[in-house]
């Protein structure tokens, strides 16, 4: 009996496929745009604070502004990691050809 090779059963490897995608093509990109969101609105939020103590501004007032403005950060960053992903799929692609 030696040789025989047992594979899973088909939907469980498409399972595995999707789940492989949808990690690659959305969450991996979602949690690092989440991570851009965070690092622009800190940078804001530290320049308010540093301009109330330097005396600029009267008050520490967080606008909506403030958070479209970081917005723009998880959505530059979202697109850098998916076009990166995108990129090294279609590269694994070629090669395996």
């Amino acid at each position: 009996m030696k040789g025989i090779i047992v594979s899973g059963s088909r939907s469980n490897i498409e399972n595995k496929r999707t789940l492989s995608i949808f990690n690659i093509f959305l969450l991996q990109p979602f949690k690092t745009g989440l991570y851009g969101f965070a690092a622009f609105f800190t940078v804001l939020i530290l320049t308010r604070g540093i301009t109330v103590l330097f005396g600029f501004m009267d008050s520490y007032v967080v606008n909506i502004d403030d958070v479209y403005f970081s917005l723009l950060g998880f959505v530059l960053v979202f697109l850098i990691k998916l076009l990166e992903n995108i990129k090294s799929s279609k590269n694994k692609k070629l090669s395996s050809l």
